[in-house]
């Protein structure tokens, strides 16, 4: 059944549905590359704070052979040798465990995508304490999965790790006679060559985990197409709805046109695409105003009120598809027309004066 509802799900998903699943908290998640920056922070503030952890150890070693038994005499005493060995190892690694904390959100950041606040993911359910349930999770197919994948990480990890201790066993062998400072010089040296080879595989293993948990987040998303037919009627509504929102919106604008167009000084057109109705006086308005514009058949449209009513209707193709695109209806034109149609508007006034003097 799942794998038939899976096939089905042939939709990409919706910004919606994805903006609801971040609400909820579902969100690509990779544990390998949080473990990769954790481990290589870790690795690297270490090795950065090594010097102060060994100051610290030399020094703890120090007190506690220089009180000698004197730390054990008492409760007090022993428990305040304690207290303040343990206040000077927590400033040491306090950079570190900060560092860590930072890492982790930084990686958790990178691969959902943004930092994502989810109310809705924290939230008490019984069924989760219920052990049942508990272990039909545990066997589920996705576990099983993450089992396998887990496994076969741990055998990668494993492989280059053994790979390089075997190189270095004889190097091993022979620090079994140096000093106990050459020891752990040495040691380090060889430890710092593990993490730093771990850290590449675990790098490996996030990137390819990353872009698979990114693929799978997608492909859980998914949508049928009656759920994205659904979601368009829920956000868009139905098509009888839109067409009949569309008809009212065209009424209107006809409506408006019928009453703006009578009182324009001059429409300006493309005569097969646009046309722009422009009124202007010069004793009430600063600039001429585009009060009705259209293309195609409201330009038709446009032209037939104004030849219903006397407006002057003027041919300039490309003045009428800047004033087409550049102005909506109820704003004064631009100061960079304001030349192109004054000479419009100097011609109208100049023909209406021809006209009144042949009366």
């Amino acid at each position: 059944m799942a794998e038939k509802d899976s096939a089905e799900r042939t939709e990409q998903p919706t910004p919606r549905r994805l903006g609801k699943a971040k609400e909820k908290g579902q969100v690509p998640q990779s544990e390998e590359l949080t473990s990769f920056v954790a481990i290589s922070i870790l690795a690297a503030m270490t090795a950065f704070s090594w010097p102060s952890l060994m100051r610290w150890f030399r020094e703890t070693m120090r007190q506690g052979l220089t009180r000698g038994t004197g730390v054990f005499s008492t409760t007090d005493t022993f428990v305040t040798f304690v207290n303040e060995s343990l206040t000077d190892m927590l400033v040491v690694m306090l950079p570190t465990l900060a560092a860590l904390c930072i890492g982790g959100v930084a990686a958790s950041i990178i691969v959902g995508g943004g930092f994502n606040f989810a109310p809705g993911a924290v939230r008490f359910d019984l069924e989760m304490l219920n052990p049942a349930s508990g272990i039909g999770r545990l066997f589920n197919g996705r576990n099983l999965v993450k089992l396998g994948l887990s496994i076969v990480k741990l055998l990668f990890v494993g492989l280059i790790v053994w790979v390089y201790l075997s190189k270095k066993l004889e190097y091993l062998a022979s620090l079994r006679w140096v000093w106990t400072s050459q020891l752990l010089g040495a040691m380090g040296h060889v430890l710092l060559g593990l993490v730093v080879r771990m850290c590449l595989a675990l790098l490996v293993v996030g990137i390819v985990d990353t872009a698979y948990q990114k693929w799978k987040w997608m492909k859980d998303l998914k949508m049928t197409k009656q759920e994205v037919k659904e979601e368009r009627k829920q956000t868009e509504g139905a098509p009888e709805t839109r067409s009949r929102i569309r008809k009212i919106q065209i009424e209107g604008a006809l409506r408006r046109m019928r009453q703006e167009v009578p009182k324009a000084s001059v429409v300006l057109v493309n005569p097969t695409h646009y046309a722009v109705a422009l009124k202007y006086d010069a004793k009430r308005m600063e600039a001429p105003m585009v009060v009705a514009k259209g293309a195609d058949e409201v330009a038709f449209k446009i032209m037939e009120i104004a030849r219903a009513y006397g407006v002057p209707i003027v041919r300039r193709p490309e003045l009428a598809r800047t004033l087409f695109a550049a102005v909506k209806c109820g704003q004064f034109i631009p100061d960079s027309l304001f030349v192109a149609v004054a000479e419009v508007l100097a011609l109208i006034y100049r023909l209406r004066q021809r006209r009144l003097r042949r009366r």
